[in-house]
């Protein structure tokens, strides 16, 4: 079997091609070209075919992980939405929560909503709390919503009436008016996208949907159309979110699944290898040339939120817990107004990429730095297949950070690096201390390009364990796209006090939705023998306003509920969350979930042969320039092909590869194991 994947990042695509067969594994990088563009996906397909020898019809399975709905939610350059809402409710979007992200801060500015309100259409109907018909939908009232709805002209259409959730006739009525009236334009509906209760979070999460829907649609077409150019006949599956695989048609359907397509390779993949080195706990540490990605896996298992907010605005749908900070090897530098540095939010991107890139950049940025201080060899970068001006480099640092602030370029460009390092180390402490995890206990998976690279002083000044990195850390995230199985989640508001639940009930409940998913997974073609179900619930306290998601028995046989269990498991989960439980207060059930899995066979990796104990001769020493106290000193330079199982690193040492570069500091040791993964002992810990 031959697998696929590529990743496409805002800088660089990933692709990893694995041939279980021949036992062989081949790697390609290549530029990203035009944000949003899915170019350079089939221009590495051919790059990477032609280095395996085989043609494009041979492989098997092709996973795809992308950023084209973040990227087109995050610029405001999604689709023109109209949003069919209750009569009374054209504001909700513009209203919102009374949640302010500075809460003393006098003046604040909301985020624009996705759906102006000049593109808001209501309708005269009414739901109550409990899905009674209080205001009937007349046919009359449909009809004239879908034609004021057309001559709107949208590309989309979402539809969120209210508590809906509940009673879903009438969100089905207008989607069916619109799609006869309008039958090339595409209608969400929150009973299928979010059936949740909260009008807002609900409705925001259905306009999003709506709003990346069009240009995921474009975008999937797109790459199918030159995959078929290509000769391909393998599957397409695209990363979610929530760590799971989706059809090209499941993720048409609810595109708001793959707004973090492209960093849950990654965390995927570190799950799996914190399994393979009963590493119970880890944060992954993913950084490109854009972003730098964090995410906490516990217990060997990656954590899932059900809701999260992205640019200032809910998105309530599964999805991996997920830090994402805007620090990437090209973050521009810059000093600002009061001579303070600054790193990020702007990106160089691919193009034109670091000023060292020579291809028309001028802004200083992380490469720029690390260039300059010896970090990264300008002739080793890419694999020596991409040429780095030092003195370009030199160049933006002098006039954008150095002469500003007075200082020589070296300590200019070390400080980019510990600006950038400082907003790293608090997107950590974000993930890990204010979830409530002790963060000295955890090992720091450190992949993507440049992730290697600085791993070593975060985990250093965070006092963490280890370092560990993969064989080929700039690939990692799309090996894990080879690691996921087909997913579908469905849920169902279930409003009940643990003490009047009804064990048939909620089976039935379950089942619903089980038979529900099981249908999807025959439409994407999974053998009955390959899927698989889990089943959770959202609890909370009576009278409490936030919920836990919280593990579920699988309804089988006369005795599988224990409402006592399941209620201890809640008051666990409270306690690990905010640091207290009352178990004697009563608990509800808001929701029930269930995620259905569709197994897909797994790519691996084979092991080095050879195992040799001692430290080996370094290809060569240089100088780097490792901190203010000592400033410029020799560091081993060591070659990724040359190390075996067995040898060890002592720091201040470097690893180079095609794909990344590690640092090991002075205080820290190296040791690569039988998968060719570096493991780096920090603060004097032995592994």
């Amino acid at each position: 079997m031959r697998y696929l994947s590529a990743d496409v990042g805002g800088t660089f695509t990933d692709l990893v091609l694995v041939d279980t067969d021949g036992q062989s594994v081949h790697l390609d990088k290549v530029p990203s070209g035009a944000r949003g563009s899915a170019e350079a996906v089939p221009n590495g397909i051919k790059r990477i075919t032609a280095q395996a020898g085989i043609a494009a019809a041979d492989i098997d399975l092709f996973v795809h992980g992308f950023t084209i709905a973040t990227n087109a939610f995050l610029t405001r350059r999604g689709s023109r939405v109209v949003l069919v809402v209750t009569q009374g409710f054209r504001d909700v979007l513009e209203i919102a929560n009374q949640l302010r992200p500075h809460l003393y801060l006098l003046t604040q500015t909301k985020p624009a909503p996705v759906v102006p309100r000049s593109q808001i259409v209501e309708v005269l109907e009414r739901l109550d709390a409990f899905g009674n018909v209080v205001v009937p939908l007349a046919k009359s009232e449909v009809s004239r919503v879908a034609e004021e709805v057309a001559a709107l002209k949208p590309e989309s259409v979402a539809v969120c009436l209210t508590f809906s959730q509940l009673h879903a006739d009438h969100e089905r009525m207008i989607a069916e008016a619109i799609c006869r009236r309008l039958p090339q334009v595409t209608v969400y509906c929150s009973v299928d996208v979010n059936p949740q209760i909260e009008e807002y979070p609900r409705t925001n999460t259905t306009a999003i949907a709506a709003y990346v829907g069009p240009v995921v649609d474009r975008y999937v077409t797109k790459l199918g159309n030159e995959l078929a150019k290509l000769g391909m006949r393998a599957p397409l599956r695209l990363m979610r979110s929530d760590g799971g695989v989706a059809t090209p048609q499941s993720g048409r359907e609810n595109p708001a699944h793959m707004l973090l397509s492209g960093p849950a390779g990654g965390v995927i993949a570190g799950a799996s290898l914190a399994r393979d080195l009963e590493l119970a706990d880890l944060v992954t540490f993913d950084m490109g040339g854009t972003s730098a990605d964090f995410s906490l896996v516990a217990n060997a298992e990656p954590r899932l939120v059900t809701s999260r907010v992205i640019d200032g605005q809910p998105l309530r749908l599964p999805s991996l817990d997920i830090e994402t900070i805007s620090s990437g090897g090209g973050s521009i530098a810059r000093v600002d107004v009061g001579g303070g540095l600054k790193v990020g939010p702007d990106s160089a991107g691919a193009i034109p990429g670091p000023a060292c890139y020579g291809s028309g950049g001028g802004d200083a940025t992380i490469t720029d730095a690390a260039v300059i201080l010896g970090l990264l060899h300008p002739a080793d970068y890419l694999g020596g297949e991409m040429q780095l001006d030092d003195a370009l480099a030199r160049q933006a640092i002098a006039q954008h950070v150095a002469e500003p602030m007075g200082l020589s370029i070296e300590e200019a460009a070390f400080g980019v690096v510990t600006v950038a390092n400082a907003q790293m180390i608090q997107a950590i402490r974000t993930l890990s201390v204010e979830r409530g995890y002790d963060v000295r206990r955890f090992a720091l998976l450190a992949f993507g390009g440049a992730g290697p690279l600085y791993a070593s002083y975060l985990a250093r000044d965070l006092g963490m364990a280890e370092v560990v990195v993969p064989r080929n850390p700039g690939v990692f995230a799309a090996h894990g796209l080879l690691m996921s199985d087909i997913r579908h989640t469905a849920q169902a508001p279930y409003p009940v006090i643990f003490d009047r639940a009804d064990a048939s009930d909620i089976e039935d409940a379950l089942r619903r939705l089980s038979d529900e998913l099981d249908h999807a997974l025959t439409r994407d073609g999974v053998a009955v023998d390959d899927r698989y179900f889990r089943y959770s619930g959202d609890l909370r306290c009576v009278g409490q306003f936030h919920e836990l998601q919280v593990p579920l028995p699988a309804p089988a046989g006369a005795d599988w509920w224990h409402a006592e269990i399941v209620a201890d498991r809640f008051h666990d989960a409270h306690e690990a969350a905010y640091g207290h439980a009352d178990r004697s207060v009563p608990v509800e059930v808001v929701n029930l979930r269930v995620e259905a899995f569709g197994y897909v066979p797994k790519a691996v990796q084979p092991e080095l042969d050879e195992y040799i104990e001692g430290t080996p001769e370094p290809h060569a020493v240089r100088l780097v320039y490792l901190d203010r106290e000592n400033g410029f000193r020799d560091c081993a330079v060591y070659r990724r092909e040359d190390l075996r199982a067995g040898h060890r690193l002592p720091g201040p040492a470097i690893v180079t590869q095609r794909d990344s570069t590690v640092l090991i500091l002075a205080d820290q040791e190296g040791q690569v194991i039988r998968q060719g993964i570096i493991r780096i002992a920090v603060g004097g810990n032995k592994l």
